[in-house]
């Protein structure tokens, strides 16, 4: 197969798995209360869609890789 096919199934199965995964969970402790010898922490989550959206565009790209890889002509000899 032509490196460029090869090349648009990777990036096609890439972005599907992130479509799998659907988002990116940031987890991270927060001080609420810091008074003196008083500590008060807490567990804030963050979600952020960049593995859907990055999912997205790697799928439509990787297609597209495929697309252009077949509908190129071989360059052959000229006689």
């Amino acid at each position: 197969m032509r490196p460029l096919i090869l090349t648009g199934f990777a990036v096609a199965a890439a972005g599907l798995f992130g479509l799998v995964l659907e988002h990116m969970v940031l987890a991270s402790p927060e001080a609420i209360i810091d008074a003196g010898s008083i500590k008060v922490l807490a567990k804030t989550d963050r979600f952020f869609p960049v593995a859907t959206i990055v999912g997205v565009f790697a799928t439509v790209a990787g297609i597209a890789l495929v697309y252009l890889g077949r509908s190129l002509k071989p360059a052959g000899r000229v006689q």
